[in-house]
C-alpha cells in the first residue's frame, strides 16, 4: 500500500495537472457555442477533440520510436504546439469578446459559422500539447519496473473522474451567469491562457534550440 501510493498520486496528477488545462479550453469553447445557439456547430469542435487525442497518441509513440528524436527535438515540437495554441486562444477570446453583439444580431453570420472551425483547432492544438505530454508522462510510468500497473490505472481514472466533476461543476456555474457577464469573463481567462501558453512556449522552444546548441 505504501508503495503503490505515490505511483497513485503520480498517475492522479499527470491527468489533473495536465488535462485541466485542455478540458478548461474545451469548456469554455462549448459553452461558448451553447451561449450562442450554435449546438449545430459543436460536430466540429468534437472532430477537433478527437483528432487531438489520436494526434497525441501518434506524435508521442512517433518521438519514442524513431531514431534521431531526441528530447531537444520534443521541446520544439511542444513549444511550437503551445505557441500556435496561444495564437488560436487569442483569436476565439476576440471572439467571445464580441459575441454579445453576435447574439444581438450585429455580427455578420459568415463570421460565426467560420469561427466554430476556429473552435476546432483551437481545442485540437490544446489536446495534442497536453496529450502529447500524458502520453510521454504514462509512458514513462509504466517503464519504470513498476510491480504493479494498477495504482497507475487506478490513478489515471480518479483523474478522470475528477476532471469530469470539474466540467459538470464549473458548467453549472455558469448556467446561471448572465450571458453578457459570462463572454466578459470567458474572453478574459482565454487571454491569460493565451499569455501563459505564448509564454511557456517560447521558453520551450528556446530551451529546445539550446539543446540542439542552435543559439
Amino acid at each position: 500500500m505504501t508503495e503503490s501510493m505515490p505511483i497513485f498520486l503520480s498517475s492522479f496528477f499527470i491527468i489533473v495537472r495536465e488535462g485541466f488545462e485542455a478540458m478548461l479550453i474545451a469548456m469554455l469553447v462549448f459553452m461558448y457555442l451553447d451561449k450562442m445557439n450554435a449546438r449545430h456547430q459543436r460536430p466540429a469542435v468534437f472532430w477537433g477533440l478527437a483528432a487531438g487525442v489520436i494526434a497525441s497518441i501518434l506524435m508521442a509513440y512517433a518521438f519514442k520510436t524513431i531514431a534521431g528524436a531526441t528530447h531537444a527535438h520534443q521541446e520544439l515540437f511542444e513549444g511550437s504546439v503551445m505557441l500556435i495554441a496561444a495564437g488560436m486562444l487569442a483569436y476565439v477570446a476576440f471572439f467571445c469578446h464580441n459575441a454579445k453583439q453576435h447574439v444581438e444580431g450585429k455580427v455578420d453570420k459568415a463570421i460565426a459559422t467560420g469561427s466554430s472551425f476556429v473552435m476546432s483547432f483551437t481545442v485540437f492544438f490544446a489536446i495534442l500539447r497536453e496529450g502529447f505530454e500524458i502520453v510521454l508522462f504514462y509512458a514513462a510510468l509504466f517503464t519504470a519496473g513498476l510491480q504493479s500497473t494498477q495504482p497507475v490505472f487506478v490513478g489515471a481514472i480518479a483523474g478522470l473522474v475528477a476532471l469530469i466533476a470539474s466540467y459538470y461543476g464549473l458548467n453549472r456555474l455558469t448556467k446561471i451567469i448572465p450571458i453578457g457577464s459570462f463572454f466578459r469573463v470567458s474572453s478574459v481567462l482565454l487571454f491569460i491562457m493565451s499569455v501563459y501558453f505564448g509564454y511557456e512556449g517560447t521558453l520551450t522552444f528556446i530551451e529546445g534550440l539550446e539543446e540542439l546548441k542552435v543559439i
